[in-house]
């Protein structure tokens, strides 16, 4: 399954007025100078219309929810400056976000304490946007220069990550907890609790340490059947990337259209390793794939022999081209 990095501040949108639609990601290949767990890290980030799907599904999906999605100030904890109501993509603009001013948000823009939003998304590790995180803000209104020359970016593993802030929020886990036993301690808390129930001396308080025990079972079920939901939803947004590179390594000349064994190599590689890709963006272009002009044998803008490489050859060539570099 690819890892998703969740990004703040990756783009900035001017805002000049209530608008009701705004440029939530541009069109375009942009390179991001950011910091991920504190160290500094540079991405390629490229948004075309392949990533509007995804965005307006998880969109729908937090907006079914009872906690409303919402965007802020700052990127900080505080009140909501707009609410989303739905994604478009429109081409030569970008993913477009229609949205519904709150009254802390219209005074900030018309009394201008506020000029630009920037965006809070989930970046597989081959630059796609692959969409919203479950929880937290989607982006905010900033107002800091710096943010448009050095964006910032959470740390990776979100989905790890939401469920422990979940365990926290119920109390069955301190906010130490390391993620590797969260749920095991929240399991065992759990099982504390109701045993507090059975031994609680009067039937008032047997009652009371029961129905809190029945509650927190049921909250822990919620989570974990959001968490199994986010995996499922990681896992096929894990396949789109890789179809994404593969249809990208066609385009190329690197894969054959009719390669379908090549391609399947690919996928399976990609999926169980998400650095996979850069071997397969390092296989040396085939000519006669991308289109270009090829005179006896040899391409005009590359006079080199053509020599088609196949399955594993080719990945022999792209860890070999790689280690060259």
């Amino acid at each position: 399954m690819a890892a998703s990095n969740k990004i703040s501040a990756a783009f900035q949108s001017e805002i000049n007025g209530l608008e009701t639609s705004i440029v939530y990601l541009p069109e375009g290949k942009h390179r991001i100078s950011a910091t991920v767990g504190g160290k500094p890290k540079t991405m390629d980030v490229e948004i075309d219309s392949r990533i509007g799907a995804s965005f307006a599904e998880d969109l729908t999906k937090r907006l079914a929810c009872n906690v409303r999605p919402f965007a802020g100030f700052d990127h900080s904890s505080g009140p909501a400056s707009f609410i989303p109501k739905e994604f478009r993509y429109e081409e030569g603009v970008g993913l477009m976000l229609d949205v519904e001013w709150t009254e802390a948000g219209r005074k900030a823009i018309e009394g201008r304490d506020y000029s630009y939003f920037s965006p809070t998304f989930l970046v597989s590790t081959t630059g796609i946007p692959t969409g919203l995180a479950a929880r937290g803000e989607i982006g905010s209104l900033v107002n800091d220069p710096a943010f448009e020359e050095i964006p910032r970016i959470a740390a990776a593993h979100i989905q790890s990550n939401n469920m422990i802030e979940q365990l926290i929020e119920l109390g069955l886990v301190e906010a130490s907890q390391d993620e590797e036993s969260a749920m095991d301690k929240a399991k065992s808390n759990l099982a504390s609790l109701r045993e507090s129930a059975s031994t609680a001396e009067s039937d008032e308080d047997k009652a009371a340490s029961a129905e809190r025990y029945a509650k927190m079972e049921a909250q822990l079920s919620d989570v974990l059947e959001e968490n199994k939901k986010l995996k499922e939803g990681m896992a096929e947004k894990a396949a789109a990337s890789a179809e994404i590179a593969i249809a990208d390594a066609v385009k190329a000349g690197r894969i054959a259209p009719q390669d379908e064994a090549t391609k399947a190599f690919w996928k399976s590689s990609i999926l169980a390793n998400p650095e996979a890709v850069n071997a397969l963006n390092a296989i040396p272009v085939n000519p006669v794939l991308s289109g270009q002009t090829v005179l006896a044998g040899r391409s005009e803008s590359a006079p080199q022999e053509i020599v088609e490489l196949t399955g594993i050859a080719k990945v022999e060539a792209a860890f070999k081209s790689q280690q060259s570099k």
